[in-house]
């Protein structure tokens, strides 16, 4: 009996049309459902990272990524600063480790969502940039901000939108999921310096300064009151300001620096005897925030400081402080909402509705504001913010504190870059340089048609956003829009949904390895 003969050409044909039909279902797959794309640079860090190093401190045991796309120019080390110790503060040249340079983070694109659904505010998305539409360097990643049909107006960093037909501005409140991806860390007392010795600049102690100061003492991370009055923690504004500045950009620093009064403060606080009382009072916009726990009520004031107007208060009964029991207390101001958050648990939350022209003259800190017109008032830097904690009843330990600032959208003004291509005759003016960026001023808000999106960069001081990007390029101004400074829904790719592999390190034999503790969705 004969063995079976085996037809190789017809397996062959048949390994060829499985290739073939495996080929054209990941083409088909890429080009509709999930695309693949590298962050090349840091507008949106640190969300997400374009290609960076890392610096490591020995002393405080941070770990910071700082961004290499410096415009040609080679990154300065002197320009390094050892933030958690100090604004000021450069490094020790033997308490510093810097990595190779990592590539930038690498993302999925879900590009199905868009054709079937409404994009939403907030999200990241992929899109083709008007000004620049071709070729790789024209795909853009921002933050979704404007939705079709509203008016945009950027407001001390927040973003107010007004509806169609509406005739009211109201200030638009980020998801928790959202604000909780964006904060970005001011100071933690887990990076105390180890050797303050040893720093550049002489180490003045924690940020938190006691008042009095005989009645705090220091172990460790642990600051320790007396209980004796009212024992007081006063934040230093001067060695750690309160403002947008971004560690990101430290090879490329962004100047005049904002004040940021959108804060999230945290303490793990343990009383040591029954009775005591805690508070935390922020000072921002001509208003006091107090967020208390006090005899098992908890509350949250919003007093104006100056004669007038009406305080504002919520309470709830929160039973939590018990002698020699932690209690995690977290207090929130940001979008035009104080939030106080106890053992994770989210108590209380009191919003107020400003008009863009109320928060512009309760940021200004000027008696004589209500007199001034909106635009005089958009010019005006925002008045820095003061905190506090206050503690009475009793001694208390307090650690594992920290400050967190929000994304601030900035002002800024157009360049030439605006008119880098020739705007139709209606659209002259609203490109010109030397005007307010877009959305940033009374005199140049931004409507948006029904297939029509404003976009936003999370590191607003290095981004080349809707603000700023003018005049659209012919081919996209003639087959598409020519509106300045908006993305039409031609234009859209797709949201970005999770980091697959992020920014890798080069190994030493030439593969790349990915940071698999940063892999995350974005949000």
């Amino acid at each position: 009996m004969s063995e079976p003969r085996v037809d190789h050409a017809g397996t062959t044909i048949e390994t060829i049309q499985s290739l073939l039909v495996a080929f054209a279902c990941a083409m088909i797959f890429r080009g509709f459902v999930v695309e693949g794309f590298v962050i090349p640079t840091g507008s949106m860090a640190p969300t997400l990272m374009g290609q960076h190093v890392l610096i490591e401190s020995r002393q405080t045991g941070s770990v910071t990524p700082v961004g290499l796309d410096t415009m040609g120019k080679k990154p300065n080390a002197s320009l390094l600063r050892d933030h958690l110790a100090g604004r000021q503060q450069p490094f020790e040249k033997s308490s510093i480790k810097a990595s190779g340079a990592r590539m930038g983070d690498r993302i999925l694109v879900a590009k199905w969502l868009y054709p079937f659904m409404e994009p939403d505010r907030w999200d990241a998305i992929v899109f083709r940039m008007p000004a620049n539409p071709e070729g790789p360097s024209g795909t853009y990643i921002k933050r979704l901000i404007g939705l079709p049909g509203e008016t945009i107006w950027i407001v001390d960093g927040d973003v107010f939108v007004r509806d169609l037909g509406d005739e009211r501005f109201h200030v638009v409140r980020k998801p928790r999921h959202v604000r909780d991806a964006v904060w970005q860390r001011v100071w933690d007392s887990s990076n105390l310096p180890t050797a303050p010795g040893r720093l550049k600049r002489p180490w003045t102690g924690w940020p938190w300064q006691g008042a009095p100061q005989s009645a705090w003492t220091t172990a460790g991370a642990v600051l320790e009151s007396a209980g004796e009055g009212t024992d007081t923690l006063i934040w230093d504004g001067e060695r750690f300001p309160l403002d947008d500045w971004n560690a990101y950009n430290m090879f490329t620093p962004v100047s005049g620096d904002v004040p940021v009064s959108d804060l999230r403060v945290a303490a793990t606080v343990t009383p040591e005897s029954a009775g005591v009382s805690v508070a935390f009072e922020l000072s921002a916009r001509e208003q006091t925030f107090t967020y208390r726990l006090d005899n098992g009520v908890a509350s949250i004031e919003m007093r104006p400081n100056g004669p007038g107007g009406t305080p504002r208060r919520a309470e709830a009964k929160v039973d939590v402080m018990s002698p020699n029991h932690a209690v995690r207390i977290v207090a929130e101001q940001i979008d035009q909402a104080a939030r106080l958050i106890v053992n994770d648990s989210e108590v209380l939350v009191l919003e107020y509705d400003w008009s863009p022209r109320e928060r512009l003259i309760a940021s200004s800190g000027l008696q004589d504001a209500a007199s001034m017109s909106d635009a005089e008032l958009a010019r005006r830097i925002p008045s820095r913010p003061t905190m506090q904690w206050k503690f009475s009843g009793g001694p208390v330990k307090v650690s594992n504190m920290q400050v967190d600032r929000d994304l601030y959208y900035r002002p800024a003004v157009l360049t030439s870059m605006s008119r880098k291509h020739a705007p139709l005759p209606e659209f002259e003016e609203q490109v010109r340089p030397g005007r307010p960026a877009a959305a940033t001023h009374p005199d140049a808000l931004i409507t948006l048609g029904p297939d029509q999106f404003f976009v936003l960069g999370d590191n607003s001081g290095r981004s080349l956003d809707g603000r700023l990007w003018g005049a659209p390029a012919p081919i996209a101004a003639e087959q598409v829009d020519p509106t300045p400074f908006v993305v039409p829904r031609d234009l859209l790719i797709g949201k970005a949904f999770v980091v697959y592999f992020p920014a890798p390190l080069t190994s030493g034999i030439g593969i790349p390895i990915p940071d698999f503790g940063r892999l995350r969705f974005i949000h």
